[in-house]
This record gives C-alpha cells, sequence and structure tokens, in this order.
C-alpha cells in the first residue's frame, strides 16, 4: 500500500519477545519514546489509538489510528487517513528474530492517496529521524531490561 516514505532498521541484543513487550504496551510508550510523546489504546486489531506524535523542530501533532494487525512479537501495524481521505498513512513495526536473544527492528510509514509525495517531500526527513531516535531509545531499554537493569532507563 503506497511509497515507504521512511523506514530504519536497528538490531537489538535483546530477544524478540522482550523488545516486543515495549512496542505493543502504547500506554507506556510515552515513558520512553522520543517520537510518541502520548499514546494511549490496545495493540489490539480494530482498535483505535490516540497518540502526539515530536517530529523534529514541530509542535507535537494529535492523532488517531486503527490497528490493523498485532502479531506477536512480529508485527504491530496501525493506518490513519487524514485531509478527508486525500493522505492514507500505514505505520509499521516488524521485529525479526536474528537468534533467540537478538533480533532487528524495521519501523517505517508508508503512505498512499493524492497528497502522499508532498506530504513525504515535506516531513520525510522528519520522520525519518524520529523513526531513528524511538530505535535507538527502544534498543537501549530493551537490551537494559535483557541484562537485567530495568532501572537504568
Amino acid at each position: 500500500m503506497g511509497d515507504h516514505c521512511s523506514e530504519r532498521r536497528i538490531e537489538i541484543d535483546a530477544p524478540p519477545e522482550v523488545v516486543w513487550d515495549f512496542i505493543a504496551d502504547f500506554e507506556g510508550w510515552a515513558e520512553w519514546n522520543p517520537l510518541y510523546v502520548k499514546t494511549t489504546g490496545r495493540a489490539e486489531p480494530g482498535e483505535r489509538i490516540h497518540f502526539a506524535v515530536k517530529l523534529e523542530g514541530l509542535k507535537p501533532s494529535k492523532g488517531s489510528a486503527t490497528v490493523t494487525a498485532a502479531k506477536a512479537p512480529e508485527l504491530l501495524e496501525y493506518t490513519m487517513s487524514n485531509a478527508g481521505g486525500l493522505l492514507k498513512v500505514r505505520r509499521y513495526i516488524a521485529v525479526e528474530e536474528i537468534s533467540p536473544t537478538r533480533c532487528a527492528v524495521v519501523n517505517g510509514e508508508s503512505m498512499s492517496g493524492p497528497l502522499a509525495a508532498l506530504v513525504c517531500r515535506a516531513v520525510g526527513h522528519k520522520v525519518t529521524k524520529g523513526l531513528e531516535g524511538m530505535n535507538k531509545v527502544l534498543r537501549q531499554i530493551a537490551e537494559l531490561k535483557w541484562m537485567g537493569r530495568p532501572d537504568e532507563f
């Protein structure tokens, strides 16, 4: 669906299940996630989630989305429609097992609709930086939890 506007991959020295616990806990995102400064809702297909996203240099932007996939510990996906349906956005976070104690996270966003190319050009670089920031902190907290040091984050 649509063009990949932005995607970032990171490897994490923790099992997919440990990483998934952080990804699937929307309510806890605000505690660690620099991109999503406020999030409510449950990671279950059909559920509505509400959030505030903070892109570099911009005020937090509020939105809502529908969870379209929540397949532990592999894939979380949600979609939103903006501008009267002229822009559709699909966000996904995929976890790929490398070994029982190491995984890769692919965090991305694709857009479709008449406004997709314009919006992607306008904010794509900021989205990419946001995804990178989210991935880095996710790696840090998941590795600390896996090493038994969750109090350090």
